[in-house]
Protein backbone atom coordinates (compact mmCIF):
# COMPACT_ATOMS: atom_id res chain seq x y z
CA UNK A 1 0.00 0.00 0.00
CA UNK A 2 1.42 3.49 -0.71
CA UNK A 3 1.94 6.62 1.16
CA UNK A 4 -1.02 8.03 -0.69
CA UNK A 5 -3.49 5.21 -0.11
CA UNK A 6 -2.68 5.06 3.55
CA UNK A 7 -3.03 9.43 3.72
CA UNK A 8 -6.30 8.81 1.76
CA UNK A 9 -7.64 5.89 3.85
CA UNK A 10 -6.42 8.03 7.06
CA UNK A 11 -8.47 10.76 5.89
CA UNK A 12 -11.77 9.22 4.33
CA UNK A 13 -12.12 7.70 8.23
CA UNK A 14 -11.43 10.86 9.88
CA UNK A 15 -14.24 12.91 7.35
CA UNK A 16 -17.31 10.00 8.79
CA UNK A 17 -18.14 12.33 11.59
CA UNK A 18 -21.42 10.81 12.91
CA UNK A 19 -23.71 13.69 12.51
CA UNK A 20 -25.28 13.07 8.75
CA UNK A 21 -25.19 16.48 7.21
CA UNK A 22 -21.67 16.57 7.32
CA UNK A 23 -21.35 12.97 6.33
CA UNK A 24 -22.87 13.99 3.18
CA UNK A 25 -20.39 16.60 2.19
CA UNK A 26 -16.84 15.33 3.53
CA UNK A 27 -16.53 11.76 2.73
CA UNK A 28 -17.10 12.40 -0.94
CA UNK A 29 -14.91 14.79 -1.03
CA UNK A 30 -12.27 13.16 0.22
CA UNK A 31 -12.87 10.08 -1.97
CA UNK A 32 -13.58 12.18 -4.95
CA UNK A 33 -10.72 14.98 -4.69
CA UNK A 34 -7.76 13.74 -2.47
CA UNK A 35 -5.70 12.90 -5.20
CA UNK A 36 -6.01 16.13 -7.08
CA UNK A 37 -5.27 17.98 -3.43
CA UNK A 38 -1.69 19.58 -3.22
CA UNK A 39 0.26 19.31 -0.55
CA UNK A 40 -0.55 22.36 1.04
CA UNK A 41 -4.27 21.74 0.40
CA UNK A 42 -4.20 18.09 2.73
CA UNK A 43 -2.57 19.44 5.69
CA UNK A 44 -5.19 22.24 5.67
CA UNK A 45 -7.58 19.00 5.12
CA UNK A 46 -6.27 17.34 8.12
CA UNK A 47 -6.63 20.45 10.29
CA UNK A 48 -10.22 20.79 8.90
CA UNK A 49 -10.49 17.26 10.64
CA UNK A 50 -9.64 18.22 13.40
CA UNK A 51 -12.10 20.70 13.91
CA UNK A 52 -15.55 20.47 15.73
CA UNK A 53 -18.69 19.42 14.07
CA UNK A 54 -20.33 22.50 15.13
CA UNK A 55 -17.70 25.01 13.54
CA UNK A 56 -17.77 22.87 10.55
CA UNK A 57 -21.48 22.81 9.82
CA UNK A 58 -21.28 26.96 11.08
CA UNK A 59 -18.70 27.02 8.38
CA UNK A 60 -20.74 25.13 5.90
CA UNK A 61 -23.56 26.78 6.37
CA UNK A 62 -21.54 30.23 5.68
CA UNK A 63 -22.94 31.32 9.41
CA UNK A 64 -18.91 31.87 10.19
CA UNK A 65 -15.67 31.73 8.66
CA UNK A 66 -13.02 29.97 9.84
CA UNK A 67 -9.52 32.31 10.96
CA UNK A 68 -7.31 29.37 9.06
CA UNK A 69 -7.05 30.96 4.98
CA UNK A 70 -6.12 26.96 4.16
CA UNK A 71 -9.21 25.65 5.86
CA UNK A 72 -11.28 28.36 4.46
CA UNK A 73 -10.11 27.33 1.26
CA UNK A 74 -10.77 24.32 1.43
CA UNK A 75 -14.60 25.02 2.53
CA UNK A 76 -15.51 26.44 -0.35
CA UNK A 77 -13.57 23.60 -2.36
CA UNK A 78 -15.79 20.78 -0.53
CA UNK A 79 -18.55 23.52 -1.43
CA UNK A 80 -18.22 23.68 -4.85
CA UNK A 81 -17.61 20.13 -5.13
CA UNK A 82 -21.49 19.17 -3.35
CA UNK A 83 -22.84 21.87 -5.12
CA UNK A 84 -21.98 20.14 -8.11
CA UNK A 85 -23.63 17.00 -6.73
CA UNK A 86 -26.21 19.14 -6.26
CA UNK A 87 -26.31 18.29 -2.28
CA UNK A 88 -25.88 21.97 -1.14
CA UNK A 89 -27.98 25.27 -2.41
Amino acid sequence: MTNQTVALNRCYWRSRRGLLELDLLLPPFVQGCFETLTPSQRESLDSLLDCEDPDLWAWFQQRSAPDDPGIAELIDLIRAFNDRRGYID
